[in-house]
């Protein structure tokens, strides 16, 4: 009986052994051959536009401190090649916080304009392949890595949100660039994309060049606008999507000063509570011993109909101001908009709006 027992646990031992040097033997080169099938690298096309790009940026000297001066979008174009699914790339930062100038004035960058983050990248593929990976947001900088969601090729664009910022110090004067958009020193380098394994990456800046301009701007006077809507039945808004009551408004622009450069158009952007499922529609807020009316809200679009959007990235045209600084206002319209069956109430509906000059 000892002997078996014996001659079963040297067996034992043996098996183990036999295991034990197969994964030695093995697991180098077999962990090896697994990372060499999850390769993957990029190249980026068409890097960094700005679309639309405005000609020029009108500042004038009261625009106050950290002010938006224009909002838009970051396109990158790509292409990658991955060897497996789950190869991956970081070390992909998008934007940065307001420190980097992109445009400075006679006095110093802390009168500049800087570049920052509007809102969270998105990746748009016309030819799916891989996605994005570990997006994170820290001090208006975003920082990324793509993930490959299958074996070759993927291709699309990386987009953006971004905002031209005021400078922190106030202004003695009006501003003018040194330099345009499009610098390649390190300090202009806004996005940053993964190329390969490594930490490899491809770094510039814009290359959109977008002079600011001294002078310009308007006064709109009264700065609250008003508008009040006509009594409507109920009756006429019985399905989500009816308007009613649509009252044409116009923005007053007064006092708008000339720029030697010549002309310069007004844009409103416009920023709302949005009714839940509606994001062109601003909300009601009516209070009040009567009621609020229900499955209602307020929505606000230019002559031909298009409502505006909410936030700074879309911008209006409310008006144009020629050499000479005359100016003319653009019609707008705000009507009720109906989310589902109107029940009978008061409306309230309130919107505020940041002009920019380009």
């Amino acid at each position: 009986m000892r002997p078996a027992r014996h001659r079963a646990w040297r067996a034992r031992l043996a098996g183990l052994a036999g295991l034990l040097l197969e994964l030695g033997s093995g697991g180098g080169p077999i962990l090896s051959a697994h990372a060499a099938t999850r390769t993957m690298h990029c190249t980026p096309d068409g890097f960094a536009l700005l679309a639309p790009a405005p000609t020029h940026i009108i500042v004038p000297a009261s625009t106050a401190a950290q002010a938006a001066l224009w909002s838009g979008m970051i396109t990158l174009g790509f292409s990658c090649t991955s060897s497996a699914r789950g190869a991956r790339l970081g070390a992909g930062r998008v934007l940065g916080g307001s420190t980097l100038a992109a445009m400075v004035s006679t006095t110093g960058a802390a009168d500049g304009v800087s570049v920052v983050s509007a809102g969270t990248p998105s990746l748009s593929l016309s030819r799916p392949g891989c996605a994005l990976a570990s997006l994170t947001e820290k001090a208006r900088r975003w920082t990324f890595g793509l993930k490959a969601t299958a074996a070759g090729t993927c291709a699309g664009t990386l987009q953006a949100p971004v905002e031209f910022v005021r400078g922190s110090t106030t202004l003695g004067a009006d501003i003018a660039a040194s330099f345009p958009l499009g610098s390649t020193s390190s300090a202009a380098n806004w996005v940053v994309f993964p190329t390969a394994p490594g930490g490899v990456t491809s770094s510039l800046g814009l290359s959109a060049a977008v002079p600011l301009v001294s002078g310009g701007g308007c006064t709109v006077s009264p700065t609250a606008l008003t508008v009040a809507l006509p009594q409507v039945s109920t009756s006429a808004l019985t399905t989500p999507g009816q308007t009613a009551g649509a009252t044409a408004f116009r923005f007053p622009l007064q006092t708008c000063l000339a720029v030697a450069s010549g002309g310069y158009a007004v844009y409103a952007s416009w920023s709302f509570t949005a009714a839940a499922g509606y994001p062109a529609v601003i909300a009601n807020t009516a209070t009040g011993a009567a009621g609020a009316a229900g499955k209602v809200g307020v929505q606000i679009t230019d002559a031909a109909g298009v409502p505006v959007g909410n936030g700074l990235s879309y911008g209006s045209l409310v008006g144009s101001v020629d050499p000479s600084g005359a100016s003319s206002a653009q019609t707008f319209l705000a009507r009720y908009y109906a989310t589902g069956a109107v029940t009978p109430g008061a409306v309230s509906a309130t919107a505020t709006y940041t002009l920019t000059y380009q």
